[in-house]
């Protein structure tokens, strides 16, 4: 009778310590991939708020360009700032492959 408990008490500790190692890799890989969203997620609102500083900074500029000259300027304040197009695509790129890897882990293949 002791032999027959035996046998049935190893047999469930052999599943438990199973089951338990799949849910402590099951939490391992749900860290690993928070971790990594989260990681993810703050370089995407870093770069969304430098797109943010640099739009306001232009629009300062400008507002400061219309109150300091004529209203022949205008049009000339109104042209695109070079420097800001080209640091504002780099960063909107940024931002893209940033929401690319975001989605990935939990919606492969989808295209953004």
């Amino acid at each position: 009778m002791d032999v027959k408990n035996f046998g049935m008490v190893t047999s469930k500790i052999i599943v438990l310590s199973v089951s338990t190692r799949k849910i402590k890799e099951n939490a391992a890989d749900w860290h690993n991939l928070l971790s990594k969203w989260e990681t993810l997620n703050n370089m995407g609102f870093s770069v969304a708020n430098k797109i943010g500083n640099i739009k306001v900074s232009a629009l300062t500029e400008d507002k400061v360009e219309l109150e300091c000259n004529s209203i022949a300027s205008r049009f000339h304040s109104q042209k695109a700032h070079p420097k800001n197009n080209e640091e504002l695509e780099m960063l909107c790129k940024e931002l893209h492959n940033s929401l690319e890897n975001l989605n990935e882990p939990f919606f492969p293949g989808l295209m953004i």
